[in-house]
């Protein structure tokens, strides 16, 4: 069946995939194989995950999108739209407190301490002929210090 080296890889990788990236993909889509990466600016998540920022102290929960309105991207629109996106944040040991941002209009960010949450990307497009399971949707948030005056 496999007559080469390249094609034994090829097989050996499609089959381990599946147990690689685990059974999120099959829930969410294969856009959410970076839910849960953090960088120094940059928090992605998918619904129904957590979080940590880069300090540990402050943790971020994608809790769902509502009101989806965003121009498709197989459409011509007069107007970008707006995606409602609510998230949960918990600072400390202290309670997960609800926040919604938006894609299109204010407010796109939210100030929690001394940090700064905007919406930076909220994946996967829109298309006109389908819509979204509320489970699927995966967003980058950006964080930011608010530095105050000297």
């Amino acid at each position: 069946m496999f007559r080469t080296a390249a094609s034994w890889s090829l097989a050996t990788a499609l089959f381990a995939l599946p147990a690689v990236i685990g059974c999120r993909t099959s829930a969410l889509g294969p856009w959410s194989i970076g839910c849960g990466v953090t960088s120094d600016s940059l928090l992605t998540v998918c619904v129904g995950q957590e979080v940590r920022a880069p300090d540990g102290v402050m943790r971020v929960a994608l809790l769902g999108v509502r009101n989806d309105s965003r121009c498709p991207v197989d459409a011509e629109c007069f107007w970008e739209g707006n995606a409602q996106v609510e998230i949960g944040v918990a600072v400390g040991m202290g309670p997960t407190v609800p926040y919604v941002i938006n894609s299109g209009v204010e407010p796109r960010a939210v100030d929690i301490g001394t940090y700064r949450l905007t919406l930076a990307a909220l994946w996967p497009d829109r298309v006109s002929t389908r819509s979204i399971p509320g489970d699927r949707y995966v967003a980058t948030l950006r964080l930011g210090r608010i530095w105050g005056p000297d």
